[in-house]
């Protein structure tokens, strides 16, 4: 079994929720500005209906103007309403911050922004979300207002106050590399040729070390430089407790500075075969992926000071990522716990999800959480053409942080692949993203490398955040895909969203991004057309379909025929023209979004999301 290790519980302050008060004043509500003066754009964030209000004078590029309806009905009319952001994708930028605690609403928990209307004579504020009025004393005065940061910016990063100094030492991670020799000779000597590529091009000051799993687990200790060594563990079973006190009882090195254990690790790669008598097909042959996942993250745990006890409670996430474990596999499990779903002849012959293939889902998923949990995140490098059940593996990759990768072949993208995971988050862990939006609008679906809340104290700030979610995975190209509706029709002149995220940095600090858009309401059908970015409509009917099919709300076909129904119903539904044809009256697609329908195409036959489309095991 995982080691089971409850973290300190400091995340909360950095996304607190909403205290249930507010002060109601019995004069009038704040008047906000009819003139915003800032920066009111987010290079980050894309929305399908055209940019949000943007300050032109503070950017010299040709943008278009964003617009929704103010009609509810017609967000259903086949066109997607959303909006795509990517809040990790800046480095971080410690000059930047506001070293406080951000100023949150009393009522919803939206942080104040430069949409808010402002008393300045109280500091009174009225909420842009909600109405709520809250009091601020450093918004008293005019010159309190004009120098506020919060009121000029639509991106604001805040970082709470600590007591005494920071340090800026970046802590120690450990690079964990299990591999799999249950593969053809031939294969496993490419492997050893790219791995001893890609480890010559990692910083020499990373600390790494090796596993390698067939039908045992090897643990090898890379302080024997004269022979190869390791702690053998079974691979038909978890690491029990007695299996981890004996790894951590040995007094072997399992991991150190590559520039410390380059040859000793290079000579063990160099060394490995094939298991001799094992003469099955490569699909068929032993191999214990679950048990070797969890010796590895147990012992880069271990590698931290970690107790290997439980505790009493869970808690979130811990702040620093601790480590990563990168898995080259060849093939299926096929013995240990997490294998009995990956036979071939019982799916295929079962024409559904068995009881066997539920159960190792759930051990993968659960193998996922422990990780995470445990600050380590884990990477899969699949080098098979034969289905290795890769949905099934992202129930483990998604919910710690990490990816699933299909290769081909051994080469330069897999040592890229490799390269690139020892650095991917820069040291950042721990998000979590929460979305508010005006009153009118509701949130139906936000697509991303997102879990549902798991812990307690998760779940508490998920009772106050309804569209609060926990995202493993803080890296720069992680985006976050909100697709919402109209609940009534709109009553003001602009809608408004804003995504707030939360991340650890390498030393600890926690940062608390926030990104704020108002989106112009009309009535205007040609202004709502022309306004529609037809590239990031497409990108969000894609991805919505593909979550559909990943989550099994809908099947591979339902998702294709669905598409194309959207391409109909557009038409119907915003075209003002209509074309007589033999088969008799048809509504012509507006000359606005000519480009979608062919997007749409890509997107189901194309490179990019038609592999997805077409092919479970790339799901």
């Amino acid at each position: 079994m995982l080691p089971v290790v409850e973290p300190s519980a400091n995340v909360q302050s950095a996304t607190s929720a909403p205290v249930k008060s507010q002060e109601r004043a019995d004069s009038a509500a704040p008047q906000p500005s009819k003139e915003i003066l800032g920066n009111t754009y987010d290079e980050h964030w894309r929305n399908t209906c055209g940019d949000s209000d943007l300050c032109l004078g503070c950017m010299n590029v040709n943008v278009r103007t964003g617009a929704v309806p103010n009609r509810s009905s017609l967000t259903t009319g086949g066109l997607p309403f959303g909006f795509i952001v990517s809040p990790f994708a800046a480095p971080d930028d410690s000059s930047r911050w506001l070293r406080k605690a951000a100023d949150r609403c009393q009522s919803c928990g939206a942080v104040r922004n430069l949409y808010i209307a402002v008393e300045s004579n109280t500091g009174r504020w009225a909420c842009n979300f909600c109405g709520g009025i809250n009091k601020s004393d450093d918004l008293k005065g005019r010159d309190a207002i004009e120098s506020c940061r919060e009121l000029r910016d639509a991106v604001i990063e805040y970082v709470e106050p600590t007591v005494g100094s920071i340090s800026t030492h970046i802590k120690r991670r450990v690079n964990m590399l299990v591999v799999d020799t249950a593969m053809r000779q031939k294969d496993l000597h490419d492997l050893q040729d790219s791995l001893l590529r890609a480890l010559s091009v990692l910083d020499k000051n990373e600390e790494i070390g090796l596993i390698t799993f067939d039908a045992v687990v090897k643990v090898y200790d890379l302080s024997k430089q004269e022979c190869a060594t390791a702690v053998i563990l079974p691979g038909t079973r978890s690491p029990s407790q007695y299996d981890l006190n004996v790894l951590g009882n040995s007094g072997a090195v399992f991991a150190a500075p590559l520039h410390a254990c380059f040859n000793t690790v290079s000579a063990i790669i160099r060394s490995l075969k094939t298991p001799v008598r094992d003469g099955k097909r490569v699909r068929s042959r032993s191999r214990c992926v679950g048990p070797a996942i969890e010796a590895a993250v147990a012992v880069v745990a271990s590698l931290y000071g970690q107790s290997l006890h439980g505790s009493a409670e869970d808690g979130i996430s811990p702040q620093g990522g601790k480590g990563r474990v990168t898995v080259v596999l060849g093939g299926p499990p096929t013995i240990g716990p997490g294998s009995e779903d990956f036979e071939v002849e019982e799916s295929s012959e079962a024409g559904g999800v068995s009881a066997s293939e539920q159960e190792a889902m759930e051990y993968f998923r659960r193998v996922g959480h422990r990780t995470r949990l445990l600050g380590v995140a884990t990477d899969v490098l699949a080098m098979s053409m034969l289905s290795i059940g890769v949905h099934k593996l992202q129930a483990m990759t998604m919910t710690c942080g990490g990816e699933v990768l299909n290769h081909l072949h051994f080469g330069e993208s897999f040592e890229s692949d490799l390269v690139n995971g020892a650095y991917r988050t820069g040291g950042r862990t721990s998000g979590v993203v929460d979305i508010h939006a005006s009153a009118c609008v509701e949130v139906q679906r936000i697509i991303g490398p997102l879990i549902d809340p798991a812990t307690r104290q998760e779940e508490e700030m998920a009772e106050d955040l309804p569209n609060l979610a926990i995202s493993p995975s803080v890296e720069a190209n992680s985006s976050y895909t909100v697709i919402y509706s109209l609940k009534e029709d709109v009553q003001d002149q602009h809608i408004y969203f804003q995504v707030i995220t939360a991340h650890t940095t390498h030393n600890e600090e926690r940062v608390l991004r926030t990104s704020t858009a108002r989106i112009p309401v009309t009535d205007n059908t040609a202004t709502l057309l022309h306004a529609v970015d037809v590239a990031v409509s497409a990108t969000v009917l894609a991805k919505e379909a593909v979550a559909e099919v990943k989550d099994g709300t809908s099947t591979l076909e339902a998702v294709k025929a669905q598409l194309n129904q959207r391409i109909q119903t557009i038409a119907q539904t915003w075209s003002d023209q209509v074309k007589v044809t033999i088969g008799g009256r048809m509504s012509t697609f507006p000359a606005q979004l000519q480009g979608l329908p062919l997007y749409l195409f890509f997107a189901q036959t194309g490179p990019l999301l038609g592999s997805i489309l077409n092919s479970e095991d790339d799901a």
